[in-house]
C-alpha cells in the first residue's frame, strides 16, 4: 500500500476527543489536544510506552483550545485543516464552537447522496404531531 499518513480522532477515557496524525515513514506521530488540560503529560507519555517505536509529540503552539463539549467538531476540523495542507484557522476559537458544530452537519447533510430525496419527501404523517 501507499500509504504515508494516517488521521485518527481519538475518544480519550470516553470524556474527551483529540486528533493524531500518524507520519509511517518517519515512525512518529502528532498530537493535536483541544483542551490541553484535560489530559496531563503523565497521562500521555504512559500511552508512549505501547506506541513503540513510534516517538510522539504533543504539539501546543498554534493549536486553538475550545471548551468543554466542542472537542469533537474542532478534532474533526484539525484533521480537515492538516490534511489539506491548511493552518488551523483563527476562528476555531471557543466562542464559535456551536457555529463550527452547525456548519459540519449542514456539510455533510449536503454530501449525502439521498439527501434531495428527503427534502422533497412530504412528511404527511407528522404534520399534526404538535397541533
Amino acid at each position: 500500500m501507499d500509504v504515508a499518513d494516517i488521521y485518527a480522532p481519538v475518544n480519550f477515557k470516553n470524556q474527551h476527543r483529540f486528533a493524531i496524525w500518524i507520519s509511517i515513514p518517519k515512525r512518529h506521530i502528532v498530537v493535536w489536544d483541544n483542551i490541553i488540560k484535560h489530559i496531563s503529560p503523565k497521562e500521555l507519555d504512559e500511552v508512549q510506552y505501547t506506541l513503540k517505536p513510534y516517538t510522539y509529540e504533543r504539539q501546543t503552539v498554534g493549536v486553538p483550545q475550545c471548551r468543554a463539549g466542542d472537542c469533537g467538531p474542532f478534532t474533526l476540523k484539525y484533521i480537515e485543516c492538516h490534511a489539506l495542507g491548511m493552518e488551523f484557522p483563527k476562528v476555531l476559537c471557543p466562542r464559535n464552537g456551536k457555529t463550527i458544530r452547525e456548519k459540519m452537519a449542514v456539510d455533510i447533510f449536503q454530501e449525502l447522496p439521498m439527501r434531495h430525496e428527503w427534502e422533497n419527501q412530504d412528511n404527511d404523517e407528522n404534520l399534526g404531531t404538535y397541533e
